[in-house]
């Protein structure tokens, strides 16, 4: 048995642990019985293994993996492990999709202690979640997004240290406004708002502060008309950027791997192995 969830890029500027984006990067989990070679062994603490056994899978299951998204980058690396290895579990348990998939989002959420890339990875496409609800919207086709990441990892717990106890009325306005406008504007299919939809006062200035080349490749993305939107990818250290078509981005004012991905419009699910 074989499954695959999604990357994804959370927060999107203003929307704090409750907007997501799947990417079309995959984490991938299989049985050990059915696993190609090359895939590595699932240690017990690997955050897909613990959430197989959280959804109830039997700790004497042998589970291997593979995937190409980073882990610590701000691309959801846990919360795509621990989608996938929750809804194997469900599977495993004899549940249908929609059944393994909600109880993924469930299990994996409480997991992370925040639903965003959880949402992402479980449903596909653009999420918005609190506590136990989820909205997913399409994506239109053309668009993708390109994800700067530099060398080293982040951890989320130690980013969110960096964070304010106390947010002024003004900034709390300015970063709500811009989160509903962020899902309006999807929904309305009207992609010129992101501009301004992707800006936030909450997370990211503290943030990019500890990371001043990130700040400066936001920055140098923000500044290119043809770019829709950009943000701080999660906790960071990773900057992502919303394109339409083919965009020229110009030189980056700092080193990093530069990728082009599309958006995943399918969340978790199962899937034959490649050829």
């Amino acid at each position: 048995m074989h499954v695959r969830a999604p990357a994804s890029s959370a927060n999107l500027g203003p929307g704090f642990d409750c907007l997501g984006l799947a990417l079309d990067l995959p984490f991938e989990l299989a049985t050990a019985a059915s696993a190609p070679e090359a895939f590595l062994e699932v240690e017990p603490t690997h955050p897909a293994a613990v959430a197989f056994v959280a959804a109830g899978g039997s700790t004497e299951a042998g589970l291997r993996w593979r995937s190409p998204i980073p882990s610590g980058r701000g691309l959801g690396f846990s919360g795509a492990a621990r989608v996938a290895g929750a809804y194997l579990a469900g599977l495993v348990d004899g549940l249908d999709h929609d059944a393994a998939r909600d109880g993924a989002y469930v299990v994996a959420t409480d997991l992370e202690g925040h639903p965003d890339n959880a949402a992402a990875s479980a449903y596909g496409g653009f999420t918005v979640a609190v506590e136990d609800r989820v909205v997913s919207l399409p994506v239109p086709p053309s668009l993708r997004v390109v994800v700067w990441s530099p060398e080293g990892e982040v951890s989320t717990d130690r980013s969110r240290l960096v964070l304010a106890d106390a947010v002024s009325l003004p900034d709390a306005t300015f970063s709500v406004g811009r989160a509903a406008l962020w899902v309006a504007a999807l929904a309305a299919g009207d992609l010129a708002a992101l501009r301004t939809a992707c800006q936030d006062r909450l997370h990211q200035p503290g943030r990019l502060v500890a990371r001043p080349d990130s700040a400066s490749v936001l920055e140098h993305l923000l500044g290119v008309d043809a770019v829709l939107a950009a943000w701080l990818s999660g906790s960071g250290p990773t900057i992502a950027a919303l394109i339409d078509g083919e965009v020229e981005l110009g030189a980056l004012p700092a080193p990093g791997r530069v990728q082009v991905l599309e958006v995943a419009r399918d969340g978790v699910g199962a899937a034959p192995f490649d050829s």
